[in-house]
């Protein structure tokens, strides 16, 4: 079962529309998140957004969490908020649609490290009118010695077989092989599995092979 993770801001029929979109297959809870408003008229807009979400989740019999973050505590704290909401779930999915900066990249961070323990993770976001859909990537591009970023530089010109790059680097066949299988475990290239091996950039090395 899945459990959903949404940013909710002052827009009920975002949030509405995004479980809706995603279907209620497999959906054990869903977790509401929003800035705890000190402002006695934001915080009335907060509640009635959360309200109307809730009403439409129970008139579903969906299980709902809400929990509403002190946004003007620190950024570790704020994670530690989410963490112990969080803690018992398992198989997580996370649409930041909605709500405080801090409170998206909090619910992005706490993705990226229960990605890291092994887990089931997603993470959706969207356009400003939920037109388009984005996959965020949960993965941290991996460090590449200045010998792999040389390879990376020179495949952006196009795709090359590996015996034409140690020729342009001037560096020996087994060398370049390893090299560049380093780089495309790291997801920086992508290479062929048969004979002669040619490799080319992924989109992750393209944007890399825009920098100094």
């Amino acid at each position: 079962m899945i459990n959903l993770v949404f940013s909710i801001g002052f827009t009920a029929e975002h949030g509405i529309k995004a479980v809706t979109e995603r279907g209620l297959q497999d959906i054990s809870s869903v977790y509401l998140f929003s800035a705890w408003e000190e402002n006695d008229y934001r915080r009335k807009q907060s509640e009635d957004t959360i309200s109307n979400i809730a009403r439409y989740l129970s008139a579903l019999s969906v299980k709902y969490i809400t929990k509403y973050l002190d946004v003007n505590k620190d950024f570790g704290k704020i994670l530690l908020d989410i963490a112990s909401t969080l803690s018992s779930t398992d198989n997580l999915e996370f649409y930041l649609i909605g709500g405080a900066r801090v409170i998206n990249l909090a619910l992005y961070y706490y993705a990226l490290a229960y990605k890291n323990l092994g887990k089931n993770v997603k993470v959706f976001s969207y356009s400003e009118d939920l037109t388009k859909k984005y996959e965020v990537l949960l993965s941290i591009p991996a460090k590449v010695t200045e010998s792999q970023f040389e390879i990376i530089k020179t495949l952006r010109y196009g795709e090359m077989e590996i015996e034409e790059l140690a020729e342009k680097l001037g560096k020996s066949l087994p060398t370049i092989s390893k090299q560049t299988s380093d780089l495309e475990e790291k997801g920086y290239i992508i290479c062929t599995k048969t004979r002669p091996k040619r490799c080319k950039l992924s989109q992750l090395g393209e944007m890399m092979a825009n920098t100094k």
